[in-house]
């Protein structure tokens, strides 16, 4: 009858010396040299490469006076033994960088505006919190390659569609449908999202479909239009301000409109429909290597200075 009792899998001090000793022949194919980095004699490493062939019952090496070779059972433990190795100083590194002072070069990639506008003081106050790192910031709307462009931090706005990624939601950012009084004095006020095919708008071209198509949605409603008009830009801030000189009707960030709506230069339109998707502020950081010290500040930093952000 099989034996259905649990199989021991304490991993226990002996049992990691007996695999260190392994590991180490298999990586030389040789019990002398991989004595003299173990920093013991061959007869000892033989030994404790028996003892731990014993307890798998199978035996590891084919070994010969010429020469060691690992068997096929070998060839697999000793792939998943070095990522057991592996996985300990992930361990190690990610205890020590609780304790860990914050230091070194930051570099960071911000959306051109949001970046100028929300974020250049917010780094001036990191930077007196966090003496020993160093920042640099690139301002652009592209979306960079973290690990091609050696970033460790980027800012971005909207969808994240890199699932190698770990985000964290900084702020929430809703885009308005705003134009200034002198346009509407010119052209009239849209009661409903489909008016918008009859008026000039502006469009942001960074995003060649979804830039003409705006969504909305208002309860259980949801309209799409596609706009047109005389102006396209790459850059949010061109169409903020072209919006402003009343040269048409932008979906502009709340973080850029705001406070021009709030002084009058601008109007909301259409307030009770809310544009889609979500475009969201985010932190984004590469999930593939360690989190560093200097990187995990940084983001709850930003956090803490913009979770109650009024726009």
């Amino acid at each position: 009858m099989r034996n259905t009792a649990p199989v021991r899998s304490s991993m226990d001090v002996d049992r990691l010396n007996l695999i260190a000793s392994f590991v180490s022949v298999a990586e030389h194919l040789s019990f002398i040299a991989a004595a003299n980095v173990i920093g013991t004699s061959p007869s000892t490493v033989s030994r404790k490469v028996s003892r731990l062939e014993d307890a798998l019952g199978l035996r590891l090496f084919e070994r010969t006076t010429r020469r060691v070779a690992l068997t096929e059972a070998g060839r697999l433990y000793h792939a998943q033994c070095v990522q057991i190795f592996n996985h300990l100083a992930d361990a190690d590194a990610m205890v020590a960088s609780l304790t860990s002072e914050p230091n070194g070069l930051l570099r960071v990639s911000f959306p051109v505006a949001f970046g100028r506008l929300r974020l250049s003081e917010i780094i001036s106050e990191f930077l007196d919190a966090y003496p020993k790192v160093k920042v640099e910031a690139n301002y652009t709307d592209r979306f960079v390659d973290l690990i091609e462009e050696s970033y460790d931090a980027v800012v971005r706005i909207g969808a994240l569609p890199d699932s190698t990624l770990i985000a964290r939601k900084i702020a929430s950012n809703r885009r308005l449908v705003v134009a200034s009084p002198s346009y509407i004095e010119r052209h009239g006020v849209p009661a409903h999202p489909g008016d918008l095919a009859e008026h000039h708008c502006l469009s942001f071209s960074h995003y060649s479909a979804c830039g003409t198509v705006w969504r909305f949605k208002s309860g259980e409603q949801s309209e799409e239009v596609k706009v047109s008009g005389e102006f396209r830009s790459d850059n949010s801030e061109a169409i903020y301000e072209t919006a402003l000189r009343g040269r048409g009707i932008g979906l502009v960030a709340s973080y850029l409109c705001s406070e021009s709506i709030a002084r009058g230069d601008l109007v909301q339109l259409l307030p009770e429909w809310t544009s889609t998707p979500e475009a969201g502020v985010y932190v984004a950081y590469s999930s593939s290597k360690h989190l560093a010290p200097k990187v995990r500040v940084f983001s709850d930093f930003l956090i803490q200075k913009l979770k109650n952000v009024p726009w």
